[in-house]
């Protein structure tokens, strides 16, 4: 029975209730004690005053359309770095003394615990729209009203002034860039014009875009030559007819003029095949058959030049039968102007006909330069859209038309402490002093030996049966120190 008692819930609340009431005196004491302590502390912090201040991200105020932007991060990463460069040390010491703050701490801790009780007391916070971030919300801590209204607004230009310096130094890094990079495309064009023109003008008539010029006036040169060894044939067979005697000396003297003129002939028919041989490359293989046929042809022609005796010198006879005759001399004059015209022509078919011979060479070296000088004045080209477009997005940054922050309202004084929270502080301190004083009154009963209890005697004695109680008795002692009344067991057997 004892021990059902002893383990009863209701046995355990009692005894508590009774170590309450048994020490009430102790535990209003000490939550008095600790209630005082908690009140005099929560009073005794400092007012915490909070500014704040809201900034409009601008978008750009001229379309993309016409100038783009050269801003490589949007208003989210901007803000982000932003943020990394004002809230950085050197800037916040810099603000902190301009404005002297913290002065009552300035003795007592580091400059860098300073710095950071400063960068915890700045808060930051986006507001996004479907486009992005739209505003921006910058608010100061502290414990003076007038000053964290001076901070906040502080804070606040420097993200306005550090992002409008911050666009106009990309803007002008990237239009710096941009010109030097234009100059550099510009002075290597410069070069390959120059080399251009000095190719040009040193293969004047060698190009390929005058072949066809060349062709044609090789035609013409071949054309020349057919009718001027006719001439020359016409001449000789007149010179035959008129000195047309029956000595041997006179047919001596014609054999010559017979010979060379076939060797014109076979010069003329020469030229003429191999002009034709140079178009059939330009438009086939060497294992065509005409091109074949063709260099056959040639080799028959030079193997009949080959073939024809040399010519001898006029002899005397010749000389003196034709200073006898005045036509026979006007004949000799004519054909001497007619070689002479003959030497030229074919100078003129050799140097045409080595024009178009290296035409094939030339193309192809003046393509690789004119390839070289398209690919740099495209460059030039783009770069230069570019330098225009950048020197626009510059300008736009200077005149504030591009995208930057606005301060809608400043920070104001606030007419009111944001903390600390006093009632709920003073709350908390009520139920801990509470908490505590039975918290020692428990310790305290713990610590007891006496016997308070039946209960606690027949746990102490379990073997001596109790014979009474007395009466709640106080000695004047007793009644002097304020102690309560005291009660006796009485046991036996």
């Amino acid at each position: 029975m004892a021990d059902e008692r002893k383990s009863s819930p209701l046995a355990a609340v009692y005894t508590l209730l009774s170590a309450i009431r048994y020490r009430y005196r102790l535990i209003i004491f000490v939550a008095v004690v600790v209630l005082a302590a908690g009140v005099t502390y929560v009073m005794s912090m400092p007012d915490v005053y909070q500014a704040s201040t809201q900034i409009l991200v601008n978008p750009q105020r001229v379309s993309d359309k016409y100038v783009n932007s050269i801003a490589t991060m949007d208003a989210s990463e901007r803000l982000n770095t932003l943020s990394q460069q004002i809230l950085s040390s050197s800037r916040l010491e810099t603000i902190m003394d301009e404005l002297h703050l913290f002065p009552k701490l300035r003795d007592k801790v580091s400059r860098d615990e300073l710095i950071a009780r400063m960068r915890k007391n700045i808060g930051i916070e986006l507001k996004h729209n479907a486009e992005g971030l739209s505003a921006f919300t910058l608010s100061y801590t502290g414990e003076s009203a007038q000053e964290v209204s001076t901070v906040a607004n502080r804070l606040a230009a420097s993200f306005i002034s550090w992002n409008l310096k911050d666009r106009e130094q990309e803007a002008k890094a990237t239009t710096t860039f941009l010109a030097n990079e234009l100059s550099t495309t510009k002075s290597q064009l410069d070069d390959l014009e120059e080399q251009l023109r000095s190719y040009k003008m040193k293969h004047l008539g060698e190009l390929p875009d005058q072949l066809d010029a060349n062709m044609q006036t090789l035609s013409r040169l071949q054309v020349e030559l057919q009718a001027n060894t006719e001439a020359q044939s016409r001449l000789d067979h007149e010179a035959l007819l008129t000195s047309s005697l029956p000595d041997t000396s006179s047919q001596r003297a014609a054999a010559p003029v017979t010979s060379s003129s076939m060797r014109q002939k076979l010069t003329a028919d020469r030229y003429a095949a191999q002009t034709d041989l140079a178009e059939l490359h330009k438009h086939y293989t060497d294992s065509f058959p005409d091109v074949g046929r063709k260099e056959a042809e040639i080799r028959a022609l030079d193997a009949q030049i080959a073939a024809l005796p040399s010519d001898p010198a006029p002899s005397a006879t010749a000389d003196s039968a034709t200073s006898a005759n005045p036509r026979l001399q006007l004949i000799h004059r004519d054909r001497n102007r007619l070689q002479d015209e003959q030497r030229k022509i074919q100078s003129s078919i050799g140097r045409y006909q080595s024009r178009i011979d290296s035409a094939p060479v030339h193309e192809q070296e003046i393509s690789q330069l004119l390839r070289d000088y398209g690919t740099a004045r495209d460059h030039y080209r783009a770069l230069l859209e570019k330098t225009y477009s950048a020197q626009m997005a510059a300008q736009l940054e200077q005149e504030q038309q591009s995208g930057n922050f606005t301060m809608l309202d400043q920070a104001r004084v606030p007419d009111a402490p944001i903390g600390p929270k006093r009632i709920p502080l003073l709350l908390g301190a009520f139920f801990f002093a509470i908490a505590a004083g039975i918290g020692v009154a428990l310790l305290a009963e713990t610590l007891d030996n006496t016997v308070k209890s039946e209960n606690e005697l027949r746990d102490c004695l379990p073997e001596i049966p109790l014979l009474g109680t007395t009466p709640g008795m106080q000695t004047v002692p007793m009644i002097r120190r304020g102690l309560p009344q005291t009660r006796f067991l009485l046991g036996g057997q």
